[in-house]
């Protein structure tokens, strides 16, 4: 049972991607739009809880360190500029191409 779970994650995490992106660029917008950030925070978080539950540490890992980052951001600590719009969009737009490779072949660890 959990195999299939384990192999229907790269399409949750493909479309939690996406759900991310249009989150990104809502806040290149409003750069203090709370529930852009929390859903932001939200998509990272299903990420990294569902990469660490199938044994992908690296994702799971990375993702912890974006999330850091984006409590910072909902705790009022750092402001979500335009410069961290800029990176996090470029970060996830390498982690989503690299998720349709993950799609068609199936094989998370060969990506991270």
């Amino acid at each position: 049972m959990m195999e299939k779970f384990k192999d229907n994650f790269p399409e949750e995490a493909y479309e939690l991607l996406n759900s991310l992106e249009s989150s990104l660029l809502a806040l290149e917008d409003d750069p203090a739009d709370e529930e852009q950030i929390s859903a932001v925070f939200r998509s990272m978080h299903t990420i990294k809880g569902s990469a660490a539950m199938f044994g992908f540490d690296q994702i799971s890992t990375f993702t912890h360190e974006v999330e850091s980052v984006l409590e910072l951001v909902r705790s009022g600590e750092v402001r979500f500029d335009e410069r961290l719009t800029s990176l996090t969009l470029r970060t996830w737009d390498c982690a989503r191409h690299s998720g349709s490779r993950v799609i068609r072949r199936r094989r998370l660890w060969e990506i991270f």
